[in-house]
């Protein structure tokens, strides 16, 4: 599927691509306005790392969330 519009959002993301540098992106906003379409089309799935927040979670689930995410990804010992 092909991303319509976005202009602004996807100039932003090529930045990030062409930087040359190691990046690390979080994309924040309203519920169910795009943004996981917007990162999974732009990015064609292909992440090194990938974590959504929990749907109604509380601050401190969503940090041991993305805490098991990340030790599961990358074997930590969080």
């Amino acid at each position: 599927m092909k991303i319509i519009g976005r202009e602004k959002e996807k100039s932003a993301l090529r930045q990030y691509v062409e930087s040359g540098a190691p990046e690390f992106l979080v994309v924040y906003g309203r519920r169910r306005i795009g943004k996981t379409f917007l990162i999974r089309e732009y990015f064609n799935g292909k992440f090194d790392f990938y974590v959504t927040g929990l749907a109604n979670g509380k601050k401190n689930e969503q940090l041991q969330a993305w805490s098991m995410a990340i030790n599961d990804s990358f074997g930590g010992s969080g």
